[in-house]
């Protein structure tokens, strides 16, 4: 018990200095991603045309293309003038498009071409195009092409800078974004890293595992929708890959976690939706990757998947949470409406981002390309903290109930007024020894005239004579097996292997003790009967069997003290 409290505040420690890592980070990280040099953000003085047709491009940011399908080309044009930067370059992120660039006349970079021509969908890119050193007074195009329908909207910026600057400044833009991300990332790997402990140790208990998987996906998911992994690996691929995957994933992971938590018909729904997710994403996964489909062809399916498995999610978490709040005996502070809480307030935000995101791809003038998921950032920093308490309560809970069982259990094997091992007990221990065969001896000790000590003195002195005499066999026999009251006046001692060889020498220390005691008790006198018997003395016999003859031969010696006339009960007794 003690080992797994400290366990568990290893762990909160943990999560604690990621979450004042996180504070920190997000306080200076200003600072650390500045860009060190000038850069220049192209909004104005350009001309541009939407399949031809001239179009209002007063400001980049606000030029309303509107939607842009498979087929429409935006060309943007403007004469450079001197930066005066050393081998400046351009760059623009495309929303799966077709780029074409050219410097005066000159194609001087292509990005999509591959994809589109391989029937492959055309995934988001950070464009870095170099100008040279030559740029002055010279032409630059830009020529976008829509690779799918609804393929974007809007034009991102286009910056200018040499290419150090230009990577600093995409970082200065996304700094929080990349902070919260490693965030998530680094709890979740964390949490899976414990989580062995959990399953191993707690019946097969998955929920920090999923607790971790759901983190890193939420953290994935925020850098490649930003393009933030392309960004780091120069692979658009990859990015694309990272995104849905997160994506779509994200809903298995929380099912997985449900099917932790929940119990009986509801555990059995949520591991075949959790199954049904994990059959779809990797069907999805190798057609896309490994064979001719596009993801977006997909997309539509799986966003109905995931509607329909989140709107049962959600009935069935809010019918649980309403049952808890109406029923007065249940407490709300639980482990369950943590996570439930978390979860709404996740979904919550998601969905305004949703709502956000589609009103600037489809309505506002700004568009696609200055869309933000900061409401999902936050709602996944709150999802995952709700994750984390309902962990850690659940956690409490269990402890509680670990040490209200030890304790049952321990009052179940004891005996109440000695303090040792009781029948149960006993019988359970020789049903083990009868099992692993090991040598043994066990000692049977009656203690002597109980019954007349009871009957003159009274029960109470009774008591204390039984617990004194427990005290002097625990004492004696310190390092044995089991020290145990079999019922009434019959106590049992069991020494194993190397211990049972010292067996007459640890009966002699035991009558020494019982002198040692009686010299300073002045109502009555310890003494006891005993018989010991050996395993190798019953060989195919069971401990019990072993222990009836060390029983037997108690009962000889006290035979023979019953044949001695007694001298008193207050005497001897």
């Amino acid at each position: 018990m003690k080992l797994w409290t400290s366990h568990r505040h290893d762990k909160l420690l943990a999560v604690l200095v990621l979450i004042v890592i996180l504070c920190v980070a997000l306080y200076y990280i200003d600072t650390l991603f500045t860009p060190s040099r000038r850069y220049f953000n192209l909004d104005e003085g350009w001309s541009a045309t939407l399949n031809g047709k001239v179009i209002d491009s007063t400001s980049l940011a606000r030029t309303d293309v509107g939607v842009v399908n498979s087929g429409d080309t935006i060309v943007l044009t403007r004469t450079l003038e001197d930066f005066d930067i050393e081998c400046p370059g351009a760059s623009i992120y495309t929303i799966h498009a077709l780029i074409e660039v050219f410097l005066g006349g000159k194609l001087i970079y292509s990005y999509g071409g591959d994809y589109y021509n391989n029937q492959k969908s055309v995934p988001k890119h950070f464009n870095f195009i170099s100008l040279g050193n030559d740029y002055q007074g010279k032409e630059l195009k830009f020529v976008l092409t829509g690779s799918r329908q609804r393929a974007f909207s809007g034009i991102s910026p286009i910056v200018v800078a040499d290419r150090e600057t230009l990577f600093s400044a995409q970082l200065s833009q996304m700094h929080r974004n990349i902070v919260v991300g490693a965030f998530l990332i680094m709890l979740g790997i964390m949490l899976i890293i414990l989580s062995p402990y959990m399953v191993l140790f707690h019946d097969n208990d998955f929920r920090l595992f999923f607790s971790g998987m759901i983190s890193i996906l939420l953290g994935l998911y925020a850098y490649s929708y930003y393009g933030i992994v392309d960004l780091f690996c120069n692979n658009s691929t990859l990015n694309m890959i990272s995104e849905y995957s997160a994506l779509y994933n994200i809903p298995t992971g929380i099912l997985g976690y449900l099917m932790s938590v929940y119990k009986g018909k509801l555990k059995t729904f949520f591991r075949i939706l959790f199954f049904i997710n994990m059959g779809v994403f990797s069907t999805v996964f190798v057609m896309t990757v490994f064979l001719s489909g596009r993801i977006y062809e997909f997309t539509p399916g799986l966003h109905l998947l995931a509607g329909t498995e989140g709107l049962a999610a959600i009935s069935i978490l809010m019918w649980t949470f309403f049952d808890t709040y109406t029923d007065k005996d249940k407490p709300l502070v639980t482990s369950d409406n943590f996570f439930r809480l978390g979860l709404l307030i996740f979904m919550l935000f998601s969905v305004v981002d949703i709502l956000k995101y589609n009103y600037q791809k489809y309505i506002d003038t700004a568009h696609e390309g200055y869309a933000s998921i900061n409401g999902f950032l936050l709602g996944s920093i709150i999802f995952v903290s709700g994750l984390l308490i309902s962990y850690m309560l659940y956690i409490i809970y269990n402890a509680n109930i670990d040490s209200m069982q030890s304790k049952l259990s321990s009052l179940a094997y004891t005996d109440p007024l000695t303090g040792l091992a009781n029948r149960a007990r006993c019988e359970q221990i020789m049903e083990m020894l009868s099992d692993e065969h090991r040598s043994y001896v066990i000692i049977s000790l009656d203690l002597n005239k109980l019954k007349e000590v009871n009957d003159t003195l009274g029960h109470h002195e009774g008591d204390r004579l039984l617990s004194g005499f427990a005290t002097i066999l625990s004492d004696s026999f310190l390092d044995a097996n089991l020290v145990g009251r079999m019922g009434g006046d019959e106590f049992i001692v069991i020494l194993t292997d190397d211990r049972a060889l010292s067996c007459t020498r640890r009966i002699h220390g035991l009558y020494s003790t019982i002198n040692n005691w009686n010299k300073k008790e002045t109502r009555f006198q310890y003494s006891a009967s005993y018989g010991y018997a050996y395993s190798h003395e019953v060989p195919s016999g069971s401990a019990q069997e072993v222990y009836m003859l060390a029983d037997n031969r108690m009962y000889e010696m006290k035979r023979e003290h019953q044949s001695k006339r007694s001298k008193g009960v207050t005497a001897n007794a």
